[in-house]
C-alpha cells in the first residue's frame, strides 16, 4: 500500500506539472527558506608523514580548495544556508596504528581508540575545520554532521562532541545528525550517507545505534564488507594511493589486485566475489531502455539457482579484473554454497546488471561511465517460458525496488519525502535532468531520477565524493594511450593529478516544494581559475 501511495502520488505531480508532492508543513516564504547544500565523502585523515609527504592513506588534499569554494558559495546567496557534509567527511576507519584491531573480526574501535583517532585526523586538518567554521559563523549559515561508515564513530558521545566543538561555532551553528540521517523541518528532504541501503556491504545492524558490547567493553560494529576488504585496501593503497580516489570504491580493488599480479584470492574468495557483485555503484542507477506498453521479464529463479555458484562468476563480464580469481576459486569448490546464500532479490539484481550490461555492449551504448561500452556482453539469465516475447522487453529494476523501499521506511506520517540525497560510492549520478518524451499522446519519463515508473518525483540523487575522482573509464583509456600496465599506471598516478573537480548536490530556497536538485561541480578550467560549473569535463594531468 505504502508503495502504491508513492507511486500514485509521484503520477499526479507529473500530470499536473505540480512537481514533488507537498508535505504538512513546509518553507513558507523565500526569505525564510534556507538553500541546501550537500558534501559526501571528503575523508579528512591522517595528513602528512614525518618527512612532511602526504601520507598514501590521506585522501583529502585540498584545503586551499575547500576554503576558496566555501567564500564562493557563501557569497552566491549570504547567510541562509544549511550544509550538510554527508558522511565520511573523517576517515575513521583508515589508520597506521593497530588498537582498533581485534581478533574478533567483528569488533571495531571502543570510545576512547575513535576519539584518539579523531584527534589526530583534526591535528592534520586544521586549515580545513577553519574554513568549515568560518562558514557556518557567516551570516545564519548551519553545518550538519551526517555520520557515514568511515565515520559512524561519531556516534560515540565523546567523539561527536569533539567534532562539534572542533568547529569553533556557536552550538546552534554546527549539529550532528545522532539518527544517522538528516530531514528538513518541513520533512520533504532527507539526506543519509548511503551505506544504510540494504544489500551495501558497509551497511550497520542496529543504526544508528552501530556497536558492540563484549566483556563490559562498547566498540564499534565492523559490517561484513567492511571485515572483507579493509585490510586488502590498506595493504595495497601504500603502494598505489589513487585506488580510494576510483568512482566505483570496488573498482580501485578490482584495479589493485591485478597490478600486483594475484593469481589466487584463497579463501577470502567467496567473500571478495559477494562484495564485488554487491558494492558496485551500478546499483544507484535507473535505466529506463524500454518505454512504452512493454513489460519486464521475469527471471527464472530456480534456473539461476540451479546454476549454483557458476552463475555468480558468469555474472562478471570477460574484462572484469577479478574474474581470473573467481574462476579458480569456482574451479576449486570454494564457492560452494554461496548461491544459497543470497535471496531472491539479489538474484534479481544481479540479472538486471546482467541484462543492462548485455544490452549496452551490444548496442554500445555508453550508460555507465565505470563500464566500458566496447567489452565483452553478458549472457541474460533465463527468463519464464510465459515473458520470452516481444512484449518483454528489459529494463532497469532493482535501482527502483531498492530505493522504493527505503524511502517507504522514512514515510513519516503525510511528510513524504520529496528529495532523497545520498553518497557512499564516490560516483555522481551522470545525469542531471528527467528527459521526457510524447509519443501517441503520452508521456514518458525515458530516463528520470524516480525510482517511481514514468514520474518525476520523488527524486533519488547521488552527490559522489567532494574529492578528486577517477572513473575506471577513463582510468582504463590513460592506461592504453600510455601503453602501460595497470601496475604502472597505478604506481605512477598521484590524487593530485586526477581530475580537478569536486561534485556536491544543491537545492535552492524554495516556498513550498523544493525544485529539482542540481549536481553541482567545483573545477578548475584549463586558465587554472576555479568556479562553479554543471560538469567536470577535466581529465588526468601528468
Amino acid at each position: 500500500m505504502r508503495q502504491t501511495s508513492l507511486i500514485v502520488s509521484g503520477l499526479i505531480a507529473l500530470a499536473m506539472g505540480l512537481g514533488p508532492v507537498p508535505a504538512s508543513r513546509a518553507q513558507t516564504s523565500i526569505e525564510g527558506a534556507r538553500r541546501i547544500v550537500v558534501l559526501s565523502d571528503l575523508h579528512m585523515g591522517v595528513g602528512r608523514d614525518a618527512a612532511g609527504a602526504w601520507h598514501p592513506f590521506e585522501d583529502f588534499r585540498w584545503a586551499t580548495e575547500l576554503e576558496l569554494f566555501l567564500r564562493t558559495l557563501d557569497a552566491e546567496r549570504p547567510g541562509a544556508t544549511d550544509l550538510i557534509l554527508n558522511g565520511d567527511t573523517f576517515e575513521l576507519l583508515q589508520a597506521e596504528t593497530t588498537e582498533c584491531t581485534y581478533d574478533d573480526a567483528t569488533l571495531g574501535c571502543t570510545e576512547p581508540a575513535a576519539l584518539a583517532r579523531l584527534e589526530r585526523v583534526l591535528g592534520a586538518h586544521t586549515a580545513e575545520m577553519a574554513a568549515l567554521g568560518a562558514f557556518a559563523r557567516a551570516g545564519a549559515n548551519r553545518v550538519v554532521l551526517v555520520p557515514g561508515d568511515h565515520d559512524a564513530a561519531l556516534l560515540f558521545p565523546t567523539v561527536g562532541a569533539r567534532a562539534l566543538a572542533a568547529f569553533d561555532v556557536p552550538a546552534e551553528r554546527v549539529l550532528l545528525a545522532t539518527n544517522g540521517s538528516w530531514r528538513s523541518a518541513d520533512g520533504l528532504i532527507h539526506v543519509e550517507h548511503g551505506h544504510q541501503l540494504e544489500t551495501r556491504a558497509d551497511r550497520f545492524e542496529g543504526w544508528p545505534s552501530p556497536f558492540i558490547t563484549q566483556s563490559g567493553r562498547q566498540h564499534l560494529a565492523r559490517p561484513w564488507g567492511q571485515r572483507t576488504v579493509q585490510a586488502l585496501v590498506d595493504a595495497h593503497e601504500a603502494q598505489y594511493p589513487i585506488i580510494d580516489n576510483l568512482a566505483d570504491a570496488s573498482a580501485g580493488l578490482r584495479f589493485a589486485l591485478s597490478a600486483t599480479g594475484a593469481t589466487d584470492a584463497g579463501e577470502a574468495a567467496p567473500a571478495l566475489l559477494r562484495y564485488l557483485l554487491f558494492r558496485m555503484s551500478w546499483q544507484q542507477f535507473r535505466m529506463d531502455l524500454d518505454r512504452g506498453d512493454v513489460e519486464p521479464p521475469v527471471w527464472n529463479l530456480a534456473a539461476v539457482r540451479a546454476e549454483g555458484p557458476a552463475f555468480l562468476v558468469a555474472s562478471l563480464p570477460d574484462d572484469d579484473r577479478f574474474k581470473p580469481l573467481a574462476t579458480r576459486a569456482l574451479d576449486a569448490g570454494r564457492l560452494d554454497g554461496l548461491v544459497d546464500a543470497l535471496n531472491d532479490d539479489d538474484l534479481r539484481a544481479l540479472c538486471d546488471q546482467r541484462a543492462a550490461v548485455r544490452r549496452a555492449r551490444r548496442r554500445f551504448e555508453r550508460i555507465l561511465t565505470q563500464l566500458d561500452p566496447l567489452g565483452p556482453p553478458l549472457v541474460e539469465c533465463p527468463r519464464t517460458p510465459e515473458t520470452t516475447g516481444p512484449r518483454f522487453e528489459y529494463f532497469w529494476q532493482s535501482r527502483d525496488r531498492l530505493f522504493l523501499r527505503h524511502l517507504e521506511a522514512l514515510e513519516d506520517g503525510e511528510r513524504q519525502v520529496a528529495v532523497f540525497v545520498h553518497g557512499h560510492t564516490h560516483l555522481a549520478d551522470y545525469r542531471q535532468s528527467n528527459f521526457t518524451r510524447v509519443e501517441a499522446g503520452r508521456s514518458y519519463v525515458v530516463d528520470g531520477f524516480s525510482p517511481v515508473p514514468n514520474a518525476v518525483t520523488p527524486v533519488v540523487i547521488n552527490g559522489g565524493a567532494w574529492q578528486r575522482t577517477v572513473t575506471p573509464v577513463m582510468l582504463d583509456r590513460v592506461k592504453a594511450e600510455r601503453q602501460v600496465s595497470d601496475a604502472e599506471l597505478l604506481e605512477t598516478l598521484q590524487p593530485e593529478q586526477l581530475p580537478p573537480c569536486y561534485s556536491f548536490v544543491q537545492i535552492d530556497a524554495y516556498r513550498d516544494r523544493p525544485g529539482p536538485p542540481t549536481l553541482r561541480y567545483w573545477r578548475q578550467g584549463e586558465d587554472e581559475a576555479w568556479s562553479m560549473a554543471g560538469r567536470c569535463g577535466r581529465g588526468i594531468s601528468g
